[in-house]
């Protein structure tokens, strides 16, 4: 089973873009380390095709190379973050519509390769500078919603995960910025990632 994994630098998570094989340290490579565990008789090959920084635009200049030709079983997207983030970091905006066409079209592509897929929702917890974040955040994840439901593609919700656990917890603990999760962030998330996955084995 080929699992790859599409995202940004919450994906990326230190990988070295130089070595394809290289999963990172992050929720990655954890998941890749769970599932080896759990099923020993099978046959994983799990690629990361995070980049950090980029945003919906930039996935789909790089979807046909880092996915459609390696032919996967199963495609994890995790993108959204920075087309928010990015208008108060580096004043590039996406619009709402902008944000739209391009998740439907990286939903479109990835439908073509008949793999299985599973949507990462973009997350920010509620600390520091971004707090700002939630206005945009919240409309662009209300999309991701609709096309997930619209296509019948499962949605695993870290952004409201988080924020359940952070209303008792140090959102610290989880992410140190607010938007890069932390080890024990990660672990949450490649556990959500292997509960979806674990449904087709």
């Amino acid at each position: 089973m080929k699992i790859i994994f599409f995202g940004d630098s919450i994906s990326e998570s230190n990988r070295n873009l130089l070595d394809p094989a290289d999963l990172g340290t992050g929720y990655v490579k954890i998941a890749a380390q769970k599932l080896r565990l759990l099923y020993p008789e099978r046959d994983f090959e799990i690629l990361n095709r995070g980049v950090g920084g980029d945003r919906t635009e930039q996935l789909l200049k790089r979807i046909e190379e880092d996915v459609v030709k390696e032919e996967p079983d199963v495609v994890v997207l995790e993108v959204g973050i920075n087309d928010v983030w990015h208008r108060f970091l580096i004043g590039v905006e996406t619009t709402a519509e902008e944000f739209r066409a391009n998740y439907e079209e990286l939903v479109r592509i990835l439908k073509g390769t008949h793999a299985k897929i599973l949507i990462l929702q973009p997350f920010a917890l509620n600390m520091g500078d971004k707090l700002r974040l939630r206005p945009y955040l919240n409309k662009f994840n209300g999309i991701i919603r609709e096309i997930a439901e619209r296509e019948g593609i499962p949605l695993i919700p870290m952004d409201e995960v988080f924020t359940g656990v952070t209303q008792d917890i140090d959102p610290a603990q989880f992410a140190v910025d607010g938007v890069h999760p932390t080890h024990r962030g990660c672990r949450y998330i490649a556990d959500f990632v292997i509960k979806e996955i674990k449904k087709d084995l």
